[in-house]
């Protein structure tokens, strides 16, 4: 039976929820546009981006795990915790590497490399996770 935009996102909501990456994060697991606006805490953020229907059902969803910025060098400037997303991308990796061995209806793989951009309005960067996921509809 083919799924709707927002039950993968449930779905994928869910698997991320009880992931290792929940584990590892200060903050919460919010489904896209449910962040608290101020929020300075290490939050993942999960949002559907495109589907195609047929007898595969297929497309993209996204995880941004935000990471507020340090003042490493005690002068005022706020600059990206490399450390902390170096850890939650090899995290990540290996959370996805473990998806991709589960037996579930759903298939996923990442369909890019993960990677760390910097949200500048806010002082954060976030860790960005771009699933491919496939699901049978027959």
């Amino acid at each position: 039976m083919t799924q709707t935009g927002q039950q993968i996102e449930d779905y994928v909501f869910g698997l991320v929820k009880n992931s290792p990456l929940a584990s590892l994060i200060n903050g919460g697991v919010y489904k896209f546009g449910t962040r608290p606006r101020d929020s300075k805490k290490e939050d993942a953020i999960v949002k559907f981006v495109t589907g195609y229907d047929g007898q595969i059902q297929s497309g993209t969803v996204v995880i941004n795990i935000y990471v507020p910025d340090i003042d490493a060098f005690n002068n005022g400037v706020m600059v990206r915790d490399i450390r902390r997303c170096i850890e939650i991308e090899t995290t990540a990796n290996e959370w996805i590497e473990s998806l991709t061995a589960e037996n579930s209806d759903y298939m996923f793989r990442k369909a890019q490399t993960i990677y760390t951009e910097e949200e500048a309005e806010i002082n954060q960067h976030f860790v960005s996770i771009r699933l491919k996921f496939r699901l049978p509809t027959f």
